[in-house]
């Protein structure tokens, strides 16, 4: 049973991580990218599906997560 759990709050500790993780990780690749095209414009063409793959990795982390929330949310109205 999911209340038998010393932390029920278990899984919210992995979804908030996920959150701030493409959070993060979406704010602190665009300088390092910019800084990049910068010294080399090359790079950034022959790099456009890496960098296109890495914000939509932070982007789907940070959409499950709201995603997760109203998933529930709702699972909790349909239950009353």
């Amino acid at each position: 049973m999911d209340t038998d759990h010393p932390d029920l709050n278990r899984w919210w500790k992995h979804r908030r991580r996920g959150y701030y993780t493409g959070k993060w990780w979406a704010i602190l690749q665009t300088p390092c990218w910019v800084l990049l095209g910068i010294y080399d414009p090359k790079v950034l063409e022959s790099m456009g599906v890496v960098i296109g793959w890495s914000y939509g990795i932070s982007a789907t982390l940070i959409v499950s997560y709201f995603g997760n929330n109203i998933a529930e949310a709702w699972a909790g109205k349909v239950k009353q």
